[in-house]
């Protein structure tokens, strides 16, 4: 495996090639890239044909593309693939999908916020006080895994650590909660300990 920290001079598209893993038995090579922010399918086109370009003795080239502070693990936000044809996809929000997120109303009196940066699942979560009951609320980007997006309400229960930290529960059938860090930062856990971090909203 190649490790390149490369960008792009050949166009006016800001990208970090990150890492690449090249398969000359297979005639293949794998490609990961760091965006400055979401784009449009027709650019990650033109960057996918930049990058082929350059790498024309290869049949198969798989693209991934990430998000700033998205590292690879978790899915992808988008890819471009050649098979050896081209296929263009966006699996995570949109910068338009994204707006809307970030602007859509909460009710509620809000007690705490985090953004989680899932490559194909962004979310916001809201922790809210309505009708004496606490709530999270997390509210989804449109995106091809959850269609229009939207918000989703759970009923939580607190339930305060020894080690000062607080855990939320709420029904499940996977063993899961919320435990608020001590960074302030929400964890999200299941019986095998935690899987995502979602970043408090300052």
């Amino acid at each position: 495996m190649t490790l390149l920290i490369s960008c792009s001079n050949k166009s006016n598209y800001n990208y970090t090639i990150i890492n690449e893993d090249t398969d000359r038995a297979f005639n293949k090579t794998r490609i990961e890239i760091q965006l400055k922010e979401e784009i449009s399918e027709v650019d990650l086109k033109n960057i996918a044909l930049e990058i082929k370009d350059s790498r024309d003795d290869f049949d198969k080239i798989w693209i991934f593309y990430f998000l700033p502070n998205q590292e690879p693990g978790n899915g992808a936000w988008a890819t471009t693939h050649f098979k050896p044809e081209l296929n263009v996809k966006i699996l995570g929000a949109t910068k338009e999908a994204s707006v809307k997120m970030n602007t859509s109303k909460v009710t509620g009196e809000i007690l705490h916020s985090w953004f989680e940066n899932d490559p194909m699942l962004p979310n916001k979560k809201y922790l809210v006080k309505e009708n004496d009951k606490l709530y999270m609320k997390s509210i989804y980007a449109k995106s091809k895994l959850v269609g229009d997006g939207g918000e989703m309400k759970e009923e939580v229960f607190i339930n305060k650590l020894k080690n000062g930290t607080t855990r939320f529960d709420y029904k499940n059938n996977h063993g899961e909660y919320y435990l608020i860090e001590k960074n302030g930062n929400l964890g999200l856990y299941d019986d095998s300990g935690k899987f995502m971090e979602a970043e408090k909203i300052k």
